[in-house]
């Protein structure tokens, strides 16, 4: 309070008092912000488990229906260890593409001529890359600010093991590893029968945020709806991944020590933007939050599904 000129009394703050107020309310800010983002974010996850949930009953649904989960990549001629020198020409159909039907994405699903080739990535041409260029937020996650393209964050599961456990490793650098024991493989075709260690205790599809991007350090960028790239010394996929680098720690490897993000590092790798670890979703259709301190021997184990492990569960 203070007294004017006139000697009227007159109500009002001095400039020590505004700053003393707007001080406390910028701590009160700060230190509501940190519990506001905590809320959004559990939010985001409720609706990232949701969309693995969808992922789950549509491929239990393709099950029912065709007596086993999708091939994981259709390619032309591909062995168990496939080494194919017209790896542009070779390439069809996902399995991203093949449960669309499943997910309630039927005219999604017609648009896709199976028969012809699918892009493997940017640098190679086809008759559906139009179509492959269109998003599908279907398989974005929400706390992953790249899910705005043709971008993935849910890849099915290929199995798991050590970087020597494959046997299918291209032979100029063994970044490039293709896994098979898992659930979904080229030209695979396993049935529930086929998961000797239980649904339980089997990866379908983890979360992943090492798809490459557009937007990022490669013009060799992913596709939700990729084919796959096979040849003998250079051989690779992007939509599906193995359990073998502990979760949220990218392999660099010797090939791009200083890009965390390249085709061959999504293989090979789970993450997410959840802090803390990344969603799984498992053979039973449940859906799991894997810790990123996780043991990387559990977690390589849950990859396979015939491996008579793990003997003791992570969640």
């Amino acid at each position: 309070m203070r007294l004017s000129n006139r000697g009227n009394l007159r109500w009002g703050f001095t400039l020590v008092e505004l700053l003393v107020v707007i001080a406390i309310i910028g701590v009160l800010v700060g230190l509501l912000l940190p519990a506001v983002q905590q809320a959004r974010e559990a939010a985001r996850r409720m609706q990232c488990s949701n969309k693995l949930k969808q992922f789950g009953a549509a491929f239990h649904n393709y099950v029912e229906s065709h007596g086993a989960f999708p091939p994981g990549l259709v390619a032309l001629g591909a062995t168990n260890c496939p080494a194919q020198t017209t790896p542009s020409n070779d390439a069809r159909a996902p399995w991203s593409v093949l449960i669309l039907p499943f997910l309630d994405q039927q005219q999604r699903y017609d648009r896709f001529n199976l028969s012809l080739g699918f892009s493997i990535n940017n640098e190679f041409s086809s008759p559906n890359k139009a179509e492959q260029l269109e998003p599908n937020a279907l398989f974005h996650c929400p706390s992953d600010i790249n899910g705005r393209s043709h971008y993935s964050n849910y890849i099915a599961s290929a199995g798991g093991g050590t970087p020597t456990g494959s046997g299918c490793v291209a032979t100029n650098t063994s970044n490039f590893i293709l896994y098979r024991n898992g659930l979904f493989f080229v030209n695979s075709s396993v049935g529930l029968r086929d998961i000797s260690d239980g649904t339980t205790k089997t990866y379908m599809m983890g979360e992943s945020k090492y798809m490459v991007h557009p937007d990022g350090n490669s013009t060799k960028h992913g596709f939700w709806s990729a084919g796959v790239y096979l040849r003998g010394d250079w051989r690779y996929y992007v939509n599906l991944l193995a359990a073998i680098e502990p979760i949220n720690q990218p392999y660099t490897g010797p090939l791009d020590p200083i890009k965390p993000n390249n085709e061959a590092v999504v293989g090979r790798t789970f993450g997410s933007r959840h802090p803390g670890g990344c969603h799984a979703l498992m053979a039973d259709g449940s859906v799991q939050f894997l810790s990123q301190d996780m043991d990387v021997n559990i977690h390589r184990s849950l990859g396979a599904r015939d491996d008579n492990g793990p003997l003791e569960m992570p969640f």
